[in-house]
């Protein structure tokens, strides 16, 4: 396979993880909660601390797939695993329109409840920066199921990937994974606050459940006709 189409499937894949919703509404939820409770400098050093530990989870994960398939299956995952994949990526849109919202005028997530109040909890009581960091660890590792075929394409494409081309990869993956946190830091910093971007989610939260879902579907397709067939 050629480093641009690579490339492609990164861009895809990441974007399509960006869409999921969970570590987005946990740095929204730490920055509603710090900023009635710290100087804005320490809430922007949270931050930056929640979005370190969603990026490093990424990167293990990654990283992980990839030596994987580099030691099980030289030269790339095969058909059949491509097709698992895809069959995830479908079942993956189906949930992400269906069931990934609790119904009604909120963003809430179809967590069990345990896992959403220990994450509302953390967020709300966070005041140092290790405690973010594990949040975001958190967030991003209870995201792994709907993210996990993801991580191993992304796997695929490292290792087939030039080697010298490994690193540049990697880092435009997990940049475009984590665009959303990182530009709601950029929004907060430059005086947007975190209720008018939960307000935002609320208003476009149709739209939010379409790009989702379409995402999975497109990458699916994507997967079918450039790697399979």
């Amino acid at each position: 396979m050629s480093d641009l189409l690579c490339f492609a499937t990164i861009a895809l894949a990441g974007f399509t993880q960006a869409c999921l919703q969970l570590s987005f509404g946990g740095l929204i939820l730490l920055y509603h909660s710090s900023m009635g409770r710290h100087r804005r400098r320490k809430t922007r050093g949270l931050a930056t601390s929640y979005i370190l530990g969603v990026m490093i989870l990424s990167f293990l994960a990654v990283s992980g797939a990839a030596f994987w398939i580099s030691q099980a299956a030289s030269g790339g995952l095969s058909l059949e695993i491509m097709l698992i994949c895809v069959g995830v990526f479908l079942a993956s849109a189906v949930v992400m329109w269906a069931l990934y919202f609790r119904w009604g005028d909120h963003t809430e997530l179809w967590l069990p409840r345990s896992i959403s109040r220990f994450i509302s909890r953390k967020a709300k009581h966070c005041n140092d920066r290790v405690e973010a960091f594990s949040l975001g660890l958190l967030g991003a590792f209870a995201e792994t199921p709907m993210s996990l075929a993801l991580f191993f394409l992304v796997g695929n494409c490292l290792v087939t990937v030039s080697a010298n081309l490994q690193v540049l990869a990697l880092f435009s993956y997990l940049v475009i994974a984590s665009a959303p946190l990182l530009i709601l830091k950029g929004a907060i910093k430059s005086g947007s606050t975190a209720v008018a971007a939960q307000k935002w989610r609320i208003k476009h939260k149709l739209f939010a459940r379409f790009v989702s879902s379409a995402s999975f579907l497109v990458l699916s397709a994507f997967v079918l006709a450039f790697w399979v067939y």
